[in-house]
């Protein structure tokens, strides 16, 4: 009979330590699993900028005024046509695949017979500088260079009203790069840079083109650094800071 009680107080003990096995087990498991939870977290995603394109399409009309590669438009090779009035068009590189070229449209043939309609595969690398004079231009490439333009680096923000006469620019106006509109009357105005970036045109209004149509009024992007010496004659003029 005592044997039978040892036995089963032996049983008891060993099902109880069993039991507390068990529970120390189950709650190591659920601390480690607390533990691994933190540890193996996935980080939270990260956005990645979406990649610049090499090249894309681009097309615009472009007016009287000198446009640069990079800047005004993307570098690329271009097929250019013209889409009103009638006159010269050159870029920089014109003996290296670039153009120098009298444009106009159809109509202005009708007139005088020397006027180009459209030009293609005009080489336009970055820095190049495209001369618009009289006529107005669509550029049309397939594709051009996808890198970002670069912003014209400029510093003015006043415009300057002038007339009749001779202006230095650092002296007389703040040296930059302008927009040169006609505000009243019609004559000459030109810049002792015209070769590099300046201009020699006839501008005048509107009103004065409906007597003449002779007149341009208005060229963009002219750059008048340092030293320049602009002069006018028979039409006053407004320089706005090109953009």
């Amino acid at each position: 009979m005592k044997m039978k009680r040892k036995r089963t107080l032996a049983l008891l003990l060993s099902l109880a330590l069993s039991v507390s096995l068990c529970a120390c087990t189950v709650t190591s498991s659920e601390e480690g699993g607390g533990r691994s939870s933190v540890e193996t977290g996935s980080p939270a995603p990260v956005e990645t900028p979406a990649p610049t394109p090499s090249t894309i399409s681009f097309e615009q009309e472009f007016s009287s005024g000198n446009y640069t590669a990079g800047i005004d438009f993307p570098a690329g090779k271009y097929d250019i046509v013209a889409v009103s009035g009638g006159g010269n068009v050159s870029s920089s590189n014109a003996f290296d695949g670039g153009i120098n070229a009298v444009m106009g449209t159809e109509d202005k043939n009708e007139l005088m017979d020397m006027y180009e309609q459209e030009y293609s595969n005009i080489d336009l690398p970055d820095g190049t500088t495209l001369s618009i004079s009289g006529v107005t231009v669509r550029l049309t490439c397939d594709a051009a260079s996808g890198a970002p333009l670069t912003p014209r680096n400029q510093v003015i923000t006043e415009t300057v009203d002038l007339g009749n006469g001779n202006f230095v620019a650092g002296e007389d106006f703040p040296a930059g790069v302008y927009n040169i509109v006609a505000v009243s009357g019609a004559g000459n105005v030109s810049s002792d840079n015209m070769f590099n970036g300046g201009l020699n045109a006839m501008m005048g209004t509107e009103e004065e083109n409906q007597i003449m149509d002779m007149y341009e009024q208005e060229y963009k992007n002219i750059d008048l650094p340092d030293g320049t010496t602009l002069t006018i004659s028979g039409v006053q003029i407004q320089l706005v800071p090109s953009v």
